[in-house]
């Protein structure tokens, strides 16, 4: 047996443990070789694949995506990595070959070595990673506003406390607390407190920094992660955010309710703050801007 079969003979032996999908595609976008004898994936024989165009397979617009991927790989010389959703209703020659269920698969293309440009396409079905990550979204969101929730928030200012720490930088936390929004919910209803909320998370979604991180916490509230700020420049940001709120409740808002907000601001104070130290802090310089009349802010020193 010559070299060239010996080496295809490995090459072989090696695909056929894989689980994943492989395809060798060239460069004008047709199948000159396929594996999948262990994939989930029902793409039909080796044999009946190798020679399809990938229009003959995908609808157009998948098949313009695998197109681009490979002109990618092959002009750059370098690996392309992307999810694609397949649907069987949207893909007929899948339909044929038994797949039932849309799913998820992450293909990634790499140059191949041979006379004729082409790539080598492994593709891998990631559906039950994408609903876990979908899942653990949900967890980490609050479904009202569609904000990060404070389990998310937590680890997240852990982790910017630790950076300022090491690079000699500071931080701070607001915690932002609408007043009296049980006594708006009882007088107006809850699908108007609701919408208050609502309506306070888009805008203070558009006031923040991009490094700022936005999180809803409690029931009535919001704390905004200040990277690279001081307690001065705190309370100056909670201040735009006090003064944002009043122009919320102005005459030409779209609801009719007025209501005002209190702010709490806590700033790192050194190597052995925590983030729950922190959080507990601006929670009780929010309480001290509160019991004082609200609609005011308070810091924690």
């Amino acid at each position: 047996m010559n070299k060239a079969n010996v080496l295809k003979t490995r090459i072989d032996a090696l695909l056929n443990v894989l689980s994943e999908d492989v395809l060798v595609i060239s460069q004008s976008g047709t199948i000159i070789f396929s594996s999948h004898n262990n994939a989930a994936l029902p793409w039909g024989s080796n044999d009946a694949l190798t020679g399809k165009s990938l229009e003959q397979i995908f609808p157009e617009h998948i098949a313009f995506i695998v197109q681009g991927m490979v002109d990618q790989a092959l002009s750059l010389n370098q690996l392309t990595v992307k999810e694609l959703l397949l649907d069987p209703e949207e893909i007929p020659y899948l339909k044929e070959q038994g797949m039932k269920n849309s799913c998820w698969v992450e293909a990634r293309l790499a140059p191949s070595a041979g006379d004729e440009p082409s790539v080598v396409c492994r593709i891998e079905d990631i559906s039950r990673r994408k609903k876990s990550e979908r899942d653990r979204s949900k967890v980490q969101r609050d479904l009202l506003t569609g904000m990060y929730n404070y389990r998310a928030l937590m680890p997240v200012l852990s982790q910017s406390m630790a950076q300022a720490v090491r690079y000699d930088w500071v931080c701070s936390l607001m915690i932002i607390d609408i007043d009296s929004l049980v006594a708006i919910k009882d007088q107006r209803g809850w699908d108007v407190g609701d919408q208050i909320l609502k309506r306070l998370a888009e805008s203070l979604n558009s006031l923040k920094r991009t490094a700022d991180f936005l999180a809803r916490v409690g029931e009535d509230g919001f704390a905004i992660l200040l990277p690279e700020t001081n307690q001065e420049q705190g309370r100056l940001a909670a201040e735009r955010v006090r003064r944002m709120v009043a122009e919320l409740t102005g005459p030409d808002a779209a609801t009719d309710v007025e209501f005002t907000v209190s702010i709490g601001v806590a700033t790192l104070t050194g190597e052995a703050d925590t983030a729950e130290d922190m959080f507990a802090r601006a929670e009780e310089a929010l309480q001290r801007a509160k019991q004082a009349g609200g609609d005011r802010i308070a810091s924690d020193f």
